[in-house]
Parts: C-alpha cells; sequence; structure tokens
C-alpha cells in the first residue's frame, strides 16, 4: 500500500467526508486509520518567537518508514480556535509529503461551516486550490502555511475560508503513533464497523 492508496480511502469514504465540525475530524481521522481512537497527550505548541522556524521543522519531522504513516492532530488558539489534522507519508522522487484535512464548524462565531468533503472540493466557503486542499504539501509548503497563521492577519481567512477573520498566537500539535500504511488502508476501508460515529 502507498500513501496514495490511504488518502483516496479517506477521500472515498462518505462517513469522514461528511463530518462538518473541525474536533471530529482529528477524532474520526484517527479511529479510522488506527482502528481506534487517539488520545491527545503531550502536546507541543509553536509561538512566533525567535525559534518559531525550529519549532514548525520539529513539527513537521516524520520518522517514519516508506511504509508507514500517522496522524497528526493540530490544534490553534487565538482569537478562534481550530482543529485539523496532518497525514504524513512519502512519495517516490519527492519525500516526506503531507495530506491536510479539516471541516469548519458553523458556529455563532464563525460566519460559515463546511465539511470535510467541501474542503477537499473547494467548496465555498471551504478555500480555493491556491492555500486550501491538496492532496499532496510539500514541506516547504506547509511550513508556510504554519508560519503565516502566527505572523498574517489574512492567513486564517486564506487557509480556512470564508469563515470569518481571526489571528492565531499558538498552534498546538499531537503526534499519534506511527503505523504501517496496509492497516491504516484497511481500518479505514472497515471505518463504518470498526468506529462508531461520537461527534
Amino acid at each position: 500500500m502507498t500513501g496514495e492508496d490511504l488518502i483516496k480511502a479517506i477521500t472515498d469514504n462518505a462517513t469522514l467526508m461528511g463530518l462538518t465540525n473541525c474536533p471530529s475530524v482529528s477524532v474520526q481521522m484517527s479511529c479510522a486509520v488506527y482502528g481506534k481512537v487517539q488520545d491527545d497527550v503531550g502536546s507541543d505548541v509553536i509561538t512566533n518567537n525567535t525559534s518559531m522556524k525550529y519549532q514548525i521543522d520539529q513539527a513537521l519531522l516524520f520518522r517514519g518508514e516508506h511504509s508507514q504513516t500517522a496522524v497528526w492532530h493540530f490544534l490553534i488558539t487565538g482569537t478562534a480556535v481550530h482543529h485539523f489534522v496532518v497525514i504524513p507519508w512519502f512519495k517516490q522522487s519527492v519525500g516526506t509529503v503531507y495530506t491536510v484535512f479539516m471541516a469548519y464548524e458553523h458556529t455563532k462565531g464563525a460566519m460559515y461551516g463546511y465539511s470535510v468533503d467541501k474542503y477537499v472540493k473547494h467548496t465555498s466557503p471551504a478555500p480555493g486550490e491556491i492555500k486550501g486542499y491538496k492532496a499532496v504539501w510539500t514541506d516547504n509548503v506547509l511550513s508556510a502555511m504554519l508560519s503565516d497563521l502566527l505572523t498574517q492577519k489574512n492567513a486564517w481567512e486564506e487557509y480556512f475560508g470564508n469563515v470569518g477573520p481571526a489571528q492565531a498566537d499558538k498552534i498546538y500539535y499531537f503526534k499519534y503513533k506511527t503505523t504501517a500504511l496496509d492497516s491504516a488502508v484497511s481500518n479505514v476501508n472497515q471505518y463504518s464497523k470498526i468506529c462508531q460515529k461520537t461527534t
């Protein structure tokens, strides 16, 4: 199995694509990939200071092998709160790449919301192709996203869509364990049997 197989299994799953609030994405994606929900323990944090680049490099460091993957839960705090997941995997001739999945809850504070499916398809109010969903994010592109969110006032809406302005001040992340791509794809394909939708 390859990373492409995993991403296709996820995007082919109607329940995962139908998630409509951001906290449920990390819960359900982790359950889908690992066969059970993972716990948010041992977070690290990225802040806008002199060591921000180093912090981002550490956040994106994947120590897995070519046949492995993981789910990473990112939690952004500031004038608003948002969650998304990053799935690292290996692509021939490129090295480690990443796929980002998110939904945005339509709450009182958010102007609009969208499902994971709308994020993947760039359906408004989700962000467009330039700053929105890509099956493959390189290290440089994802690093720029995290940096922009902490330093640029317009980054929230560029990366998250027409959801109202906000400013990030900290990015927490939880790196769930490395796992084999074979089992991850198998678990996603059995998602409806092994995971009960909890949110």
